[in-house]
């Protein structure tokens, strides 16, 4: 995706690891006991680079090769890291061994259609141990497409030096134009990046329909990774299941 390799230069100045994503990743990592970790749509590996350190076998993998190059180098000092190059419909390709804990965060999911998206949960739930973890997190699109949303949030890298404009225009409910105006500074000065590509929402009643289907129990919903309770107007879906 052109985005992605766009994106890449600034991705970790624009997405960091929050402290309470952190937090849940250590939380559920105590709390399940957890050996491996999958990150499916890893980006640069920055959710991983704890558990790599620790000495955990991961596997990562994200469809866009510029991710995948600066995750590679990340994670290069650990031995029992693979990262991939490869989509959600290569899980079952990829996966080998079972992991303890899956991941798939950053609104990944909603870059695939629904039907693409039910399969990926089932081949997570089968690329599971027996009470393995999924850790899901998407934007809540009920309250996004309630409210006509057409604009997020602007987001803009600590140090200034990028931000990332983001639109929605919106196709109808099952479809929406995902514009992006991504500034960054180099060395000869600023640069300005403008991408396009479509999304497939997914809401939160049928999130959790699906991912009780893929062979998921004890599903819970939280309104962000520092487990606030799940609201119509909460702005994300974390979704915490165990695997059936």
């Amino acid at each position: 995706m052109t985005f992605y390799a766009d994106i890449s230069v600034a991705y970790d100045d624009l997405f960091p690891v929050s402290p309470a994503q952190r937090s849940l990743l250590e939380n559920l990592r105590e709390d399940a006991g957890v050996r491996s970790v999958a990150d499916c749509g890893c980006g640069t590996g920055s959710q991983l680079l704890p558990f790599a350190a620790d000495g955990l076998a991961c596997l990562g993998f994200d469809p866009d090769p510029s991710l995948v190059s600066i995750a590679r180098r990340k994670l290069a000092p650990y031995p029992n890291v693979r990262i991939e190059e490869g989509s959600f419909a290569d899980l079952p390709r990829l996966a080998g061994s079972p992991f303890d804990l899956l991941l798939c965060l950053g609104n990944s999911l909603v870059h695939v259609p629904q039907d693409a998206a039910a399969r990926f949960l089932s081949d997570a739930a089968s690329a599971l141990t027996t009470n393995g973890r999924l850790l899901l997190q998407i934007l809540n699109y009920e309250r996004l497409f309630r409210n006509g949303v057409t604009e997020l949030p602007l987001i803009r890298s600590e140090d200034g030096t990028a931000e990332l404009r983001r639109r929605y225009a919106w196709e109808d409910r099952r479809k929406v134009s995902f514009q992006t105006t991504l500034r960054f500074s180099t060395a000869e000065g600023p640069m300005i990046s403008r991408n396009e590509i479509p999304l497939y929402p997914l809401y939160p009643e049928e999130l959790w329909e699906t991912v009780s289907a893929a062979g998921f129990g004890e599903v819970r919903f939280f309104g962000d990774f520092a487990r606030a309770e799940f609201t119509d107007d909460s702005e994300a879906v974390v979704c915490i299941a165990r695997k059936s």
